[in-house]
């Protein structure tokens, strides 16, 4: 060991998040090591509303999960369609 000190900043909970989350901060003397951020969320199993639904419809109807970030939900299904059908969109 070199006989630098170790600090560690540790944040258990954070607000403003979704779901919940902690931060996680290493410095070994004024170096920053380590930095971990964990959001927990547990299952909300919003895909069974797209159960025996077209598709298509999966961009529209995950959009309305949130009413903050529609955008995200919106181009997570369509990803993940492109993903299932094998389509890669470059840019």
């Amino acid at each position: 060991m070199d006989g630098k000190k170790t600090r560690t900043i540790q944040v258990d909970y954070l607000a403003r998040v979704e779901g919940e989350g902690s931060l996680y901060v290493k410095f070994q003397g004024d170096r920053l090591v380590d930095v971990k951020l964990k959001i927990f969320e547990p299952p909300r199993f919003f895909e069974a509303f797209l159960r025996g639904r077209q598709f298509t419809e999966a961009p529209d109807i995950t959009a309305r999960i949130c009413g903050i970030c529609p955008v995200a939900y919106q181009m997570s299904s369509c990803h993940a369609m492109e993903q299932a059908l094998g389509i890669k969109v470059e840019g």
